[in-house]
């Protein structure tokens, strides 16, 4: 199995909203806002390539900058462009040759590449022969329509996938593998529904854009938005946007520690200085990196 780093797409993020209670004089330290108290972060996607010479992908960025206002687009910093398509089309990869698409969640900087906007109006998928994998709960709460969730869920990028239910695959808590070596675990915590992409082989490949390899491990974990960066190692460093925050603390005080006795490599979904590493205890930081990923432009 072959893992591949794709920079998806590239914006900023309100720094109170990126660590939630921790206060500013700690977090400016490791992220120094802009004037607008923004903090920059990048939105990794992932390719996998499975034993069997399938192609899929792990979350899809926020999408085009044309689903964007200019405003949004003022707002968020994201643009210009695709870059997810560009990049698989750098690594010779059509949308059509995506197999399958497994996502942590469904908030629009994670599921705005799912769909295009077709030449004579209206949304189709972006990946249109991908079987998309979601955690059950998580397409329950997106497709419901209840006010609670504000606008944390793009109904319009959801559309072509209600439109294609063939397109679709609900996973259970407690379901096995979704593909060969690959699992989806529901975590909560940053929404109900969020869940961890948990990748296992004996032959496990980390490689980025350029042919460079990351750290050797048998597992590799996608720990979406309830680890997405590295400053979001410590416990109390999370997003304001956890609508159930202890299950955030309680998911890494689980795993942080076997992932970090075993080796095995944690993947960052925003961090823009590092696509992941293995993980070391740390008297100060709790957990730090230990053999780290650096994010390579492509």
């Amino acid at each position: 199995m072959r893992i591949t780093p794709i920079i998806a797409s590239t914006m900023l993020s309100d720094g109170g909203a990126t660590y939630g209670v921790v206060p500013k004089a700690l977090w400016q330290k490791a992220t120094p806002p802009d004037a607008g108290n923004r903090v920059a972060h990048n939105v990794h996607a992932w390719l996998v390539t499975l034993d069997d010479g399938r192609h899929g992908l792990l979350d899809l960025g926020c999408g085009p900058a044309v689903f964007l206002t200019e405003k949004e687009r003022a707002l968020s910093g994201v643009g210009p462009g695709w870059p997810l398509l560009e990049a698989l089309m750098r690594l010779g990869v059509a949308p059509e040759q995506i197999a399958f698409v497994a996502l942590t969640h469904l908030h629009w900087d994670h599921i705005g590449g799912a769909s295009r906007y077709l030449p004579g109006g209206g949304r189709a998928p972006a990946f249109p022969n991908a079987q998309h994998f979601v955690s059950r709960q998580e397409w329950t709460d997106a497709t419901s329509g209840d006010p609670l969730f504000y606008k944390a869920y793009p109904q319009a990028v959801l559309a072509p996938l209600r439109e294609h239910p063939e397109l679709l695959r609900l996973v259970d808590d407690a379901a096995p593998e979704i593909l060969p070596g690959l699992q989806l675990v529901r975590t909560g915590g940053h929404t109900r529904g969020h869940a961890a992409l948990v990748l296992r082989s004996d032959h496990l490949e980390l490689v980025d854009e350029q042919g460079a390899p990351g750290p050797a491990a048998r597992e590799a974990v996608l720990a979406g938005d309830v680890c997405p960066t590295r400053h979001h190692l410590r416990l109390v460093f999370q997003l304001a946007y956890d609508t159930y925050p202890l299950d955030t603390r309680a998911w890494k005080r689980a795993w942080l520690p076997r992932l970090a006795s075993e080796r095995a490599v944690l993947l960052f979904d925003h961090d823009p200085e590092y696509f992941g590493g293995t993980l070391r205890p740390d008297e100060k930081l709790e957990f730090a990196l230990d053999t780290p990923w650096p994010v390579t432009q492509g």
